[in-house]
């Protein structure tokens, strides 16, 4: 039977509901120690501008022995810890947190990683290169059966924009080591 069924049967001003006694009760807080030390990973941080981007994303995992809160603090204004100024970064005992910072330009430099008492116990190094423009490649080449020793330079662009061409240019020189003969080639490709 359904409560409307209930309160058209006893009448509006007569409808009693009892409810069962709830009580609430706060969760156990865990216990949260002072870190000694952080394991940082990777032990180096790399990311690269993306074309046309002026920042990129740079992920870590932090662990810890017990369990802990940490704070994150950038000697550099081109790099911004994400979050409310001051605010924790709690680590559970023995398990990765993955942490991720912005960086507002390319730079090199080291994030500090500081315990509850304000002590640096770990440092983050990280590297942030420019967009790259040009792809290139270099490659060495030898057939004892034909004597020919060989060399490549290859070079192509990185495009700017999904409609921008695309386009590498290449030279390549192949010597006869029998008979000290050199020849060689240019190539360049262009498509849209």
């Amino acid at each position: 039977m359904t409560l409307g069924a209930l309160l058209s049967l006893h009448g509006v001003g007569g409808a009693q509901i009892m409810a069962p006694q709830v009580t609430i009760t706060p969760g156990q807080v865990p216990s949260v120690a002072v870190a000694q030390e952080v394991l940082v990973q990777p032990a180096r941080v790399e990311a690269r501008l993306g074309v046309g981007f002026s920042t990129a994303t740079l992920t870590f995992s932090l662990l810890s022995p017990v369990s802990t809160e940490v704070f994150l603090r950038s000697p550099d204004a081109r790099l911004v810890v994400r979050g409310e100024p001051g605010s924790p970064v709690r680590l559970t005992a023995f398990t990765a947190q993955t942490v991720s910072v912005l960086a507002l330009a390319a730079h090199t430099g080291a994030l500090e990683v500081l315990n509850r008492e304000g002590r640096v116990i770990g440092h983050v190094p990280y590297v942030v290169g420019e967009a790259k423009q040009v792809n290139q490649g270099l490659s060495l080449n030898y057939s004892p059966s034909s004597d020919r020793l060989g060399l490549s330079y290859a070079l192509s662009g990185v495009q700017q924009s999904i409609f921008d061409p695309r386009w590498s240019a290449g030279v390549n020189l192949s010597v006869n080591t029998g008979t000290g003969k050199v020849t060689g080639g240019v190539s360049l490709n262009v498509s849209w």
